[in-house]
């Protein structure tokens, strides 16, 4: 496992570990102090997306729209994974879909849009 490198920082930082990655898409590990919230699984999934190989993996992104978002099932442990696809790149903008599993179970999904810095 790799360790993925972000600029978070403890409680916010729950992105941990690259499981696998392409140019198009990432599965990591992530980590909670608690059981964690929708909105900590969303910005778990945005941390996520740092993994993707990409030329900008030095940039800044920033999450700033939301969809589809759904909650399927109530987290009960504190370390799951996420899969991230990069559906679509406009410029610095970034249309990425995620899922998120506990076990073998998808416990949340949605689509994310991310502007990274120029």
């Amino acid at each position: 496992m790799q360790e993925l490198n972000l600029p978070h920082k403890s409680p916010i930082r729950f992105a941990k570990y690259i499981l696998k990655q392409d140019e198009t898409s990432a599965r990591v590990q992530v980590e909670f102090e608690s059981l964690p919230s929708l909105g900590m699984l969303v910005e778990s999934a945005a941390q996520s997306s740092a993994a993707i190989n990409t030329n900008e993996s030095s940039k800044m992104g920033f999450l700033v729209s939301l969809r589809n978002v759904k909650l399927l099932t109530a987290p009960t442990k504190t370390i799951l994974e996420v899969e991230v696809v990069n559906e679509h790149s406009i410029e610095n903008m970034r249309m990425m879909q995620f899922d998120i599993f506990e076990d073998e179970l998808t416990i949340a999904s949605g689509s994310f849009m991310i502007a990274v810095e120029n």
